[in-house]
């Protein structure tokens, strides 16, 4: 049964957080009308009145604000809520203590991610779930906030680490700490390398071709060229950006993309073996994890320089800004 978050109980949390705004800028305001403003500054006469009224119409329209957004994403909860339980899907406010997997997981520390809107159609004739992530990448004043739906499609059998990156620069991928280095990269012919740069492990050029048919190339070009994927062990990633779904037509492309990529990569995928996977006992039960070698599960990366560098020099920023200054007057 869907897990619906809507109706009076998220109408009730909603108006208690617009009710703790109010009260707390009210403290506020009162503070600094009735203290700062006439004990601290000697603000008085008609000087006080207008900084007491401009105050006051400031947080009037800052809560108002505040309560319009609180409002607006309650009501979208609601009805992804209700898309969810007309899909048959089950619908989850936050998954953040999930492990996810993937490339988010592995380089994001948990502390610095979030999950929230979670859409788990997995028991559906497509299965897949899907999260809005929310990840900082970097420290203090050079980190930046990035904001995606990842979905996440099982597959039938497991196969080589494969990374596709949209070079069209926009995707998850693109804005994680790590990237494959580029001796990992593999440059297919055709125009399917000008529009994905395609990584694998060292090693396993023959396991992703052997995926990468060109009918499958061919429906990442007409429906996923903007998007990042990968393949880890027995899932396929697909990173898309931050989505309305309950726009009709976000909604209708993020389903269409989901069923292509399902078809597409379950039937490359579900006959591949491994030649370097270990040997086992032919009695031996076979688990999630045994039909592949430890090499070919990891793709070789390299740390991204330039967001170091932007982190690093952030904070001199004013200084130098300070010093052109000086040295002007």
């Amino acid at each position: 049964m869907p897990i619906v978050p809507g109706g009076r109980a998220a109408r009730v949390r909603s108006s208690a957080l617009v009710a703790a705004c109010s009260v707390g800028y009210l403290a506020l305001a009162a503070a600094v009308c009735f203290y700062v403003l006439p004990v601290g500054w000697g603000v008085d006469g008609i000087e006080l009145l207008v900084a007491q009224c401009a105050v006051v119409a400031f947080g009037a329209g800052a809560v108002a604000w505040t309560a319009i957004s609180i409002r607006r994403h309650a009501r979208r909860r609601g009805m992804l809520a209700a898309i969810a339980r007309d899909a048959g899907w089950t619908y989850r406010d936050d998954v953040s203590d999930w492990i996810w997997g993937g490339s988010l997981d592995e380089q994001i520390e948990r502390t610095g991610r979030t999950a929230r809107d979670h859409l788990d159609a997995r028991r559906s004739p497509v299965p897949f779930d899907s999260a809005e992530h929310t990840y900082v990448v970097g420290h203090g004043e050079g980190s930046t906030i990035h904001s995606i739906r990842s979905v996440r499609i099982p597959l039938p059998a497991e196969a080589p680490r494969i990374t596709l990156r949209s070079r069209a620069g926009r995707g998850a991928l693109s804005t994680l700490p790590r990237r494959p280095r580029r001796a990992a990269q593999l440059r297919l012919e055709g125009d399917f390398s000008d529009v994905f740069e395609l990584s694998v492990p060292s090693g396993y050029e023959t396991g992703a071709l052997y995926v990468l048919t060109p009918d499958l190339m061919a429906t990442l070009m007409d429906a996923s060229s903007d998007l990042d994927l990968e393949v880890v062990d027995s899932s396929l990633y697909v990173y898309f950006p931050a989505l309305d779904l309950t726009d009709a037509d976000q909604l209708a492309r993020f389903v269409t993309v989901v069923a292509a990529l399902h078809d597409r990569f379950g039937r490359r995928t579900q006959l591949y073996r491994d030649d370097n996977a270990p040997a086992l006992d032919a009695a031996a039960y076979r688990r999630s994890g045994d039909m592949l070698a430890a090499s070919a599960r990891v793709v070789d990366s390299r740390v991204r320089i330039w967001p170091v560098v932007v982190a690093v020099l952030t904070p001199l920023a004013p200084l130098v800004v300070a010093i052109v200054v000086t040295r002007l007057v």
